[in-house]
C-alpha cells in the first residue's frame, strides 16, 4: 500500500472516530439527563426571572424598599404634630409641713411662740393642657423638610434597584461566558483526543516516532486541566449570581441562554446620550437632591429670627387638706378652674451670635452641596463618552477577534492535512492548536465584553441605550424587556 493511501485510509478512520466520538456522546447526555435531574434538582432561570427574583430577595433592594415604608407615616405624623394641638394630662399631688417658731404680740412685735408645733398639709391637682405653637413658616417648612426624606428615601430605592439590576446583568452575562468558555474546552478535548488518536495510528505504521504520540498525549492532559480549571471558574459565578440575587433555593441553577445584544454602535450618539444621562442618572438625581436639601435647611436657619406664637387653656382643679386628707384625691366635687394664654416672643438678642453661624454654616453647605452637583455632573459626561468609547472599542475587538479566528480554523485544518501528509511536523501542528484555541476563546471573550461595556454605558445614562430591532427579521440584537432591548434612542450622527 502507498503512502498516500495509508493517509487516506488513516484519515477516513480519524474521521468515523470523531463521528464514533460524538455519537457516543450525545447519547451518554440523553442516557444521564434524567438520571442527573433526578439526583440533582435544577432551577432554570431565564435573564428576566433572575431580575425578578433580585427585586423580591437582593438584601439591599430589600432594605431600601423597607425604609420607603416609613415615608407615608412620617408624613402623616409631620402634618399632625404641627396642625394639632399638644394636649398632656397632669395628675400631681405633694405633701408639707409647717414649724412656726415665732409669733407676734398684739403690738405686732416679735415673740416666741408657745405652742410650736408642726402643722402639716397635703394637696393633689388635676391639669388638662393643650397648647400649640408656630415660628413663622415652620409649617410648611416641616411639610417640605419630610418630602425632601421621602424623595430620599425612593431615590435611594430606585437607586438600589437599578445597581442590583445591573448587577445581575453582569454577573448572568459571565455566567453565560463561562459556561461558554467550558463548552468550548470540552469542544478542544475531544479535538486533542482525535489527534492523539491519529499520532498514534500514525506511529502504528511507522509514520511518525513515539515523540509525536507524547506530545499528542501532553496536549490531552493539559487541555483536560483547562476544562477542569474552566468548570471551576463556572462554578464560582454561579455562586456569585446566587449570592447577587439573594437566593434561598439551594438547586443547582440552570441559566438558560440569551441571545447577546450585539449591534454596530456606530450609530449611538455621544451627545445624546450625555443629555440623557443628565437627566436620568440616579447620582446626579441624588445630587439635585442633596442641593435642594441644603437650600431648605439656610430656609430653616433664616427662618430662626421670625417670632413664635405659643397660644394655650389650661383647665384643672385641686384638692387641699390638712395632714394627708388630700394625697392622691382625684377632687371630683371641687370646682374647675381654667386659664388661657397668647405668648408672642421675638428673638433679636438671645442666641444672636449662634443663629448667625448656623445661617452661614448653612450657606457654605449649600455652595459645597452645589459643588458636588457640578462634579458629579463633570464625572457622569466623562463616565458616558468614556464608555461609548469602549463600546466602539469592543466591538473593533470583536470584529477582529472573529477575523481571526476564521484565519485560525482554516490554518488548523491545513495544518491537519500536512500533518497527515507527513509534511508537518507535530510542534507545527501544536502551534496551529494553540492558535485556534486561543482565537476561539478571544471570540467568546470578545462577544460578552462588548455586553459588558454595553450595561456599564447603559448604567452611566441610567436607561437602555440599544437600538430596538429592526421589523422583518435580521441579525439584530436580542429585544428581551429584561435586557432593555428596543427602549434605546434612535440612531443618530455620531458626535465625540
Amino acid at each position: 500500500m502507498s503512502g498516500a493511501a495509508v493517509v487516506r485510509t488513516l484519515a477516513r478512520a480519524a474521521a468515523s472516530t470523531a463521528l464514533a466520538v460524538a455519537a457516543a456522546s450525545t447519547v451518554l447526555a440523553v442516557a444521564a439527563g434524567p438520571l442527573g435531574a433526578q439526583d440533582q434538582p435544577t432551577l432554570r432561570l431565564t435573564l428576566s426571572e433572575a431580575l425578578r427574583i433580585a427585586e423580591g430577595s437582593n438584601p439591599t433592594v430589600r432594605r431600601a424598599a423597607n425604609d420607603a415604608l416609613l415615608n407615608g407615616t412620617e408624613m402623616r405624623t409631620t402634618w399632625l404634630e404641627r396642625l394639632l394641638p399638644t394636649a398632656s394630662l397632669d395628675l400631681y399631688t405633694n405633701f408639707w409641713g409647717n414649724l412656726q417658731r415665732q409669733a407676734r404680740d398684739n403690738f405686732g412685735n416679735p415673740i416666741a411662740n408657745p405652742a410650736a408645733e408642726w402643722t402639716y398639709f397635703s394637696q393633689t391637682t388635676q391639669r388638662l393642657n393643650l397648647s400649640w405653637n408656630v415660628q413663622g413658616p415652620s409649617l410648611f417648612q416641616a411639610y417640605r423638610r419630610q418630602a425632601l426624606v421621602n424623595r430620599g428615601r425612593d431615590l435611594a430605592q430606585a437607586a438600589a434597584l437599578t445597581e442590583v439590576q445591573v448587577r445581575v446583568q453582569l454577573l448572568y452575562m459571565d455566567a453565560l461566558e463561562q459556561r461558554e468558555l467550558m463548552d468550548s474546552e470540552a469542544e478542544l478535548l475531544e479535538a486533542r483526543r482525535i489527534d492523539r488518536e491519529v499520532a498514534e495510528r500514525l506511529f502504528s505504521l511507522a509514520l511518525r516516532t513515539r515523540v509525536d504520540v507524547l506530545n499528542a498525549e501532553l496536549a490531552v492532559e493539559q487541555q483536560a486541566l483547562a476544562l477542569q480549571q474552566q468548570e471551576a471558574a463556572y462554578r464560582t459565578a454561579l455562586l456569585e449570581l446566587r449570592a447577587a440575587l439573594g437566593l434561598d433555593d439551594e438547586r443547582e441553577l440552570d441559566l438558560a441562554s440569551e441571545q447577546l445584544p450585539l449591534f454596530d454602535p456606530a450609530g449611538l450618539d455621544a451627545d445624546r446620550l450625555v443629555a440623557l444621562a443628565l437627566r436620568g442618572n440616579p447620582e446626579l438625581r441624588r445630587s439635585s437632591l442633596a442641593v435642594e436639601t441644603a437650600g431648605h435647611g439656610l430656609s430653616e436657619q433664616r427662618s430662626a429670627w421670625w417670632p413664635r406664637l405659643a397660644v394655650g387653656v389650661d383647665v384643672y382643679r385641686r384638692a387641699q387638706a390638712g395632714e394627708g386628707g388630700a394625697l392622691f384625691d382625684p377632687a371630683f366635687d371641687q370646682d374647675l378652674e381654667s386659664q388661657f394664654f397668647l405668648q408672642l416672643s421675638m428673638p433679636i438678642l438671645g442666641g444672636f451670635f449662634g443663629a448667625r453661624e448656623a445661617s452661614q454654616q448653612a450657606m457654605i453647605e449649600l455652595r459645597n452641596e452645589r459643588e458636588a452637583d457640578r462634579e458629579a455632573r463633570l464625572e457622569t459626561e466623562r463616565a458616558v463618552r468614556g464608555a461609548v468609547l469602549a463600546l466602539d472599542n469592543q466591538w473593533a475587538s470583536l470584529r477582529f477577534a472573529e477575523r481571526s479566528r476564521e484565519i485560525a480554523e482554516e490554518a488548523l485544518r491545513l495544518a491537519r492535512e500536512e500533518y497527515r501528509l507527513g509534511t508537518l511536523g507535530f510542534e507545527e501542528l501544536r502551534a496551529s492548536f494553540d492558535a485556534e484555541a486561543e482565537t476561539r476563546r478571544q471570540v467568546i471573550t470578545s462577544r460578552h465584553a462588548f455586553v459588558e461595556a454595553l450595561l456599564r454605558l447603559e448604567e452611566a445614562v441610567g436607561g437602555p441605550v440599544r437600538p430596538a430591532p429592526a421589523s422583518g427579521g435580521g441579525a439584530e440584537p436580542d429585544g428581551d424587556p429584561a435586557l432593555g432591548g428596543g427602549a434605546g434612542p434612535a440612531p443618530g450622527p455620531r458626535s465625540r
